[in-house]
Protein backbone atom coordinates (compact mmCIF):
# COMPACT_ATOMS: atom_id res chain seq x y z
CA UNK A 1 0.00 0.00 0.00
CA UNK A 2 1.30 3.45 -0.94
CA UNK A 3 1.74 5.93 1.90
CA UNK A 4 0.55 9.45 1.16
CA UNK A 5 1.39 12.55 3.11
CA UNK A 6 -1.77 13.81 4.81
CA UNK A 7 -0.63 17.34 4.10
CA UNK A 8 -0.39 16.74 0.34
CA UNK A 9 -3.69 14.89 0.09
CA UNK A 10 -5.57 17.33 2.33
CA UNK A 11 -4.32 20.24 0.21
CA UNK A 12 -7.19 19.48 -2.13
CA UNK A 13 -10.20 21.48 -1.01
CA UNK A 14 -13.45 20.35 -2.54
CA UNK A 15 -15.46 23.14 -4.14
CA UNK A 16 -19.18 23.24 -3.61
CA UNK A 17 -21.12 23.34 -6.87
CA UNK A 18 -22.28 26.91 -6.18
CA UNK A 19 -18.69 28.08 -5.59
CA UNK A 20 -17.43 26.28 -8.70
CA UNK A 21 -20.17 27.90 -10.78
CA UNK A 22 -19.22 31.38 -9.53
CA UNK A 23 -15.62 30.86 -10.68
CA UNK A 24 -16.56 29.98 -14.27
CA UNK A 25 -16.34 32.74 -16.88
CA UNK A 26 -19.07 32.73 -19.53
CA UNK A 27 -18.24 31.30 -22.94
CA UNK A 28 -15.55 28.85 -21.92
CA UNK A 29 -15.81 25.08 -21.97
CA UNK A 30 -15.02 22.60 -19.23
CA UNK A 31 -12.71 19.62 -19.45
CA UNK A 32 -13.92 16.37 -17.90
CA UNK A 33 -11.27 13.98 -16.63
CA UNK A 34 -11.36 10.28 -15.84
CA UNK A 35 -7.95 9.87 -14.20
CA UNK A 36 -6.20 6.54 -14.31
CA UNK A 37 -2.65 5.53 -13.56
CA UNK A 38 -2.15 4.31 -17.14
CA UNK A 39 -4.58 6.45 -19.16
CA UNK A 40 -6.43 9.72 -18.64
CA UNK A 41 -9.78 10.01 -20.40
CA UNK A 42 -10.83 13.49 -21.48
CA UNK A 43 -14.14 14.97 -22.49
CA UNK A 44 -15.09 18.52 -23.44
CA UNK A 45 -18.25 20.49 -22.90
CA UNK A 46 -19.65 22.91 -25.42
CA UNK A 47 -19.08 26.58 -24.55
CA UNK A 48 -22.66 26.87 -23.26
CA UNK A 49 -21.91 23.96 -20.91
CA UNK A 50 -24.93 21.90 -21.89
CA UNK A 51 -23.44 18.73 -23.33
CA UNK A 52 -20.29 16.67 -22.83
CA UNK A 53 -18.54 15.01 -25.74
CA UNK A 54 -15.71 12.48 -25.80
CA UNK A 55 -12.41 14.08 -26.70
CA UNK A 56 -9.41 11.79 -26.36
CA UNK A 57 -7.40 9.54 -24.12
CA UNK A 58 -3.92 10.60 -23.12
CA UNK A 59 -1.17 8.78 -21.29
CA UNK A 60 0.82 11.67 -19.85
CA UNK A 61 -0.15 14.81 -17.97
CA UNK A 62 2.23 16.70 -20.24
CA UNK A 63 -0.19 16.11 -23.14
CA UNK A 64 -2.79 18.11 -21.25
CA UNK A 65 -0.69 21.30 -21.63
CA UNK A 66 -1.43 21.66 -25.35
CA UNK A 67 -5.10 20.91 -24.82
CA UNK A 68 -5.46 23.51 -22.07
CA UNK A 69 -3.59 26.06 -24.14
CA UNK A 70 -5.68 25.49 -27.28
CA UNK A 71 -9.10 25.01 -25.66
CA UNK A 72 -8.78 27.66 -22.89
CA UNK A 73 -11.13 25.90 -20.46
CA UNK A 74 -12.90 27.59 -17.57
CA UNK A 75 -12.11 24.65 -15.29
CA UNK A 76 -11.95 20.92 -14.80
CA UNK A 77 -14.44 18.32 -13.66
CA UNK A 78 -12.61 15.31 -12.26
CA UNK A 79 -14.07 11.97 -11.31
CA UNK A 80 -13.32 10.87 -7.74
CA UNK A 81 -13.32 7.07 -7.55
CA UNK A 82 -15.01 6.32 -4.25
CA UNK A 83 -15.31 2.81 -2.93
CA UNK A 84 -18.73 1.15 -2.96
CA UNK A 85 -19.22 2.20 0.68
CA UNK A 86 -18.59 5.86 -0.26
CA UNK A 87 -15.17 6.10 1.36
CA UNK A 88 -11.95 7.14 -0.34
CA UNK A 89 -9.30 4.50 -0.93
CA UNK A 90 -5.79 4.59 -2.36
CA UNK A 91 -6.96 5.36 -5.89
CA UNK A 92 -8.93 8.38 -4.67
CA UNK A 93 -5.80 9.60 -2.91
CA UNK A 94 -3.89 9.34 -6.20
CA UNK A 95 -6.64 11.36 -7.88
CA UNK A 96 -6.37 14.02 -5.16
CA UNK A 97 -2.62 14.28 -5.80
CA UNK A 98 -3.38 14.65 -9.52
CA UNK A 99 -5.91 17.40 -8.71
CA UNK A 100 -3.29 19.25 -6.66
CA UNK A 101 -0.98 19.20 -9.70
CA UNK A 102 -3.82 20.47 -11.92
CA UNK A 103 -4.53 23.37 -9.58
CA UNK A 104 -0.86 24.32 -9.23
CA UNK A 105 -0.13 24.08 -12.93
CA UNK A 106 -3.22 25.72 -14.42
CA UNK A 107 -4.77 27.79 -11.61
CA UNK A 108 -8.24 26.74 -12.76
CA UNK A 109 -11.12 25.59 -10.55
CA UNK A 110 -11.66 21.86 -10.16
CA UNK A 111 -14.99 20.26 -9.30
CA UNK A 112 -15.11 16.66 -8.10
CA UNK A 113 -17.81 14.20 -9.14
CA UNK A 114 -18.43 10.77 -7.64
CA UNK A 115 -17.39 8.50 -10.47
CA UNK A 116 -18.37 5.14 -9.07
CA UNK A 117 -19.36 2.79 -11.89
CA UNK A 118 -18.77 5.30 -14.73
CA UNK A 119 -16.36 3.01 -16.60
CA UNK A 120 -18.81 0.14 -16.28
CA UNK A 121 -21.73 2.30 -17.51
CA UNK A 122 -19.62 3.61 -20.40
CA UNK A 123 -18.74 0.05 -21.43
CA UNK A 124 -22.37 -1.06 -21.21
CA UNK A 125 -23.47 1.88 -23.38
CA UNK A 126 -20.86 1.08 -25.99
CA UNK A 127 -21.75 -2.61 -25.97
CA UNK A 128 -25.42 -1.70 -26.38
CA UNK A 129 -24.60 -0.10 -29.71
CA UNK A 130 -22.54 -3.14 -30.74
CA UNK A 131 -19.17 -1.41 -30.60
CA UNK A 132 -16.26 -3.78 -31.21
CA UNK A 133 -14.19 -4.78 -28.17
CA UNK A 134 -10.98 -3.09 -29.38
CA UNK A 135 -12.81 0.15 -30.00
CA UNK A 136 -14.42 -0.07 -26.56
CA UNK A 137 -11.03 -0.46 -24.89
CA UNK A 138 -9.56 2.41 -26.91
CA UNK A 139 -12.27 4.96 -26.09
CA UNK A 140 -13.57 3.72 -22.73
CA UNK A 141 -11.69 6.32 -20.69
CA UNK A 142 -12.94 9.28 -22.73
CA UNK A 143 -16.50 7.86 -22.58
CA UNK A 144 -16.22 7.59 -18.80
CA UNK A 145 -15.00 11.22 -18.78
CA UNK A 146 -18.17 12.14 -20.71
CA UNK A 147 -20.36 10.61 -17.99
CA UNK A 148 -18.38 12.46 -15.29
CA UNK A 149 -18.60 15.80 -17.08
CA UNK A 150 -22.26 15.40 -18.08
CA UNK A 151 -23.20 14.71 -14.47
CA UNK A 152 -21.57 18.01 -13.44
CA UNK A 153 -23.16 19.89 -16.36
CA UNK A 154 -26.59 18.60 -15.37
CA UNK A 155 -26.00 19.76 -11.80
CA UNK A 156 -24.74 23.16 -12.95
CA UNK A 157 -27.78 23.69 -15.15
CA UNK A 158 -30.31 22.60 -12.49
CA UNK A 159 -29.61 25.54 -10.22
Amino acid sequence: MVEYSKQIVSKTQDLLLSDFKKLLPIGHLLIGIDYGTVRIGLSLSDKDRQIALPFKTISKLKELDEIVQSKEPAGFVVGLPLQTNGEEGDIAKQVRLFINRLKEKYSLPVYLVDERYTSKRAQEQMEAIATRYKKIQKSLDSRAAVLILQKALNELNEK
